[in-house]
């Protein structure tokens, strides 16, 4: 199968730095793959907020900035910046009531990428899930 872009969830980047094993067997293969240099996997911005709210609260040992290090030592990975076409998408999905999982589905929808995410919620907003 060729390699398409990937959106990554929060969950499923931090899993995939800290604890591969988490991961479903879709999941850790296209990440894998990625880290190869086969793919481009797209880290929404707003993971980084979400990175640092979690770090904040002490629910997460590694902070935006060892992320941000991590990811450029990958040049698979890039942060997608918020744009305007995101926002629009974001209002088109009243339905998820998490906004960090809105802006995430809205990144992977604006992309026409694949979203790694453990989130079987979200599947139904997005073309395709990636995970087991």
């Amino acid at each position: 199968m060729a390699a398409a872009s990937l959106v990554v969830d929060t969950h499923a980047l931090i899993w995939h730095l800290l604890e591969p094993r988490r991961l479903g067997r879709a999941a850790r293969r296209v990440l894998a793959a990625t880290d190869a240099g086969r793919g481009i996997c797209h880290v929404p911005a707003i993971t980084l907020v979400e990175v640092w709210l979690l770090h904040e609260r002490g629910r997460l040992r590694i902070g935006p900035a060892q992320l941000l290090d991590v990811l450029a030592g990958h040049p698979s990975y890039s942060v997608l910046p918020l744009d305007v076409a995101q926002v629009i998408e974001f209002g088109a999905l009243p339905g998820i009531r998490d906004p960090m999982d809105r802006m995430i589905v809205a990144a992977a929808r604006v992309t026409s990428s694949r979203l790694v995410t453990s989130d079987t919620m979200l599947a139904q907003h997005v073309t395709e899930t990636v995970w087991d």
